[in-house]
C-alpha cells in the first residue's frame, strides 16, 4: 500500500512542476520595441571601431557634405534631378545640415538613444522636399556614399575593409533611424491632411444657403415622423396656393348662376 502511494504521488509533482513553467513570463518581448527604448542596449560600434570612425572624421574638412552629395548623385541620375532641382542656398543648406549630422552622430557614438533621436529628426526634415523630387530610396544612396567617402578619410591609418566595416555599421544603423523618421513624418502630414479635408467637408454641409437663410437636406426631411408628414400634408392642401390666380386656373370649378 505504502509503495502504491509513493508511485501515485509522483506523477502528481511533475504535473505541478509543469504547470508553474508553463506560467513564468517569456524573456522576449513579443513586440519590437521602439527606438527610443534602445539607449540601454549595448553600442553598435566596438571601441577599436570607434576609433577609427573618430580619427576620420578629425581628418575631414569643410566641404564633406558637398563630396558626400557629388558621390551619390553620381550612382543615381534621379538623385542628380533632385539636386538641380534645389536652388543653390538649398543645396548649401543641405550640404552644411549632413555634415554637423554626421558630427553630432560621432560624438554620440556611445549614446543609441541619442543617436537614434538625432537621425529620426534628420529623416523628417527631408519631407519638405518631396516637392523636389526627394525619394526615400535616397536615404540607402546616401549611405553608401558617406562609408564610402568617409573611408577614404583614414588615409590608409588601418586597413580598408575594417574602415569600410565600421562607417557600414554606423551607417545601416544611423539611415535605418533617418528612414524612420521620414515615414513617421510623412504618416503624421497625411494624417493632420485627412483630418483637415474631413473639418471641411462638415463646414460644408453645415452652411447655409447664399440668401442667409439656413437650408435642410433632403434627408432631414426625409427622417421626420409619419405623423409629422400626415399633418404637413393636411397643411398644405388647407393651404391655398397664393400664386394661381383663379380666372387663369383651368382646374377651378365652374361658377354657376
Amino acid at each position: 500500500m505504502g509503495n502504491s502511494k509513493s508511485i501515485e504521488a509522483a506523477p502528481s509533482k511533475k504535473s505541478t512542476v509543469r504547470r508553474k513553467s508553463a506560467t513564468v513570463p517569456s524573456t522576449s518581448s513579443s513586440s519590437r520595441p521602439s527606438i527610443s527604448s534602445q539607449g540601454s542596449r549595448k553600442p553598435i560600434l566596438t571601441s577599436s571601431q570607434r576609433q577609427i570612425i573618430k580619427g576620420c572624421m578629425d581628418n575631414s574638412k569643410d566641404d564633406l557634405g558637398e563630396r558626400i552629395f557629388r558621390r551619390a548623385l553620381e550612382r543615381r541620375d534621379d538623385f542628380r534631378q533632385f539636386i538641380d532641382n534645389l536652388s543653390k542656398a538649398q543645396r548649401h543648406e543641405n550640404y552644411t545640415y549632413l555634415k554637423q549630422f554626421l558630427l553630432g552622430v560621432v560624438e554620440n557614438m556611445t549614446d543609441l538613444e541619442e543617436i537614434n533621436r538625432a537621425s529620426e529628426e534628420f529623416g523628417c526634415n527631408h519631407v519638405q522636399f518631396r516637392a523636389h523630387g526627394f525619394k526615400p530610396d535616397f536615404f540607402a544612396c546616401t549611405a553608401d556614399a558617406v562609408t564610402t567617402e568617409c573611408t577614404f578619410l583614414d588615409q590608409a591609418a588601418h586597413p580598408t575593409s575594417e574602415t569600410a566595416a565600421a562607417w557600414s555599421s554606423l551607417t545601416s544603423h544611423v539611415f535605418s533611424a533617418v528612414r524612420d523618421g521620414y515615414y513617421a513624418e510623412l504618416r503624421r502630414q497625411r494624417k493632420s491632411s485627412n483630418a483637415f479635408r474631413a473639418r471641411v467637408s462638415v463646414d460644408v454641409v453645415s452652411t447655409g444657403t447664399d440668401d442667409g437663410s439656413t437650408s435642410l437636406s433632403s434627408a432631414t426631411r426625409r427622417s421626420n415622423s409619419p405623423q409629422e408628414e400626415i399633418a404637413e400634408s393636411f397643411e398644405r392642401q388647407a393651404t391655398p396656393d397664393e400664386n394661381v390666380e383663379s380666372s387663369g386656373n383651368f382646374l377651378a370649378p365652374p361658377t354657376v348662376y
